[in-house]
């Protein structure tokens, strides 16, 4: 999966207002893989003890 599809200021958003796995189901298949992709990607930073700077990739998103 491309970065530069999955990391659009609509997948974030929508990320981020519902990152629970349970809300995946009312969206698209193609939808509810890009969002399996951002949380485990999301998942990966936090077992690091790290955290995805959120604004900074919406800031840049346009410039995808």
């Amino acid at each position: 999966m491309n970065a530069l599809d999955v990391y659009t200021k609509r997948n974030i958003y929508d990320y981020l207002a519902k990152p629970e796995e349970k809300y995946d189901k009312d969206y698209s298949k193609e939808r509810q893989k890009i969002r399996k992709y951002i949380r485990e990607d999301d998942r990966k930073a936090k077992a690091k003890g790290a955290v995805i700077d959120w604004g900074y990739l919406l800031n840049v998103a346009d410039g995808f």
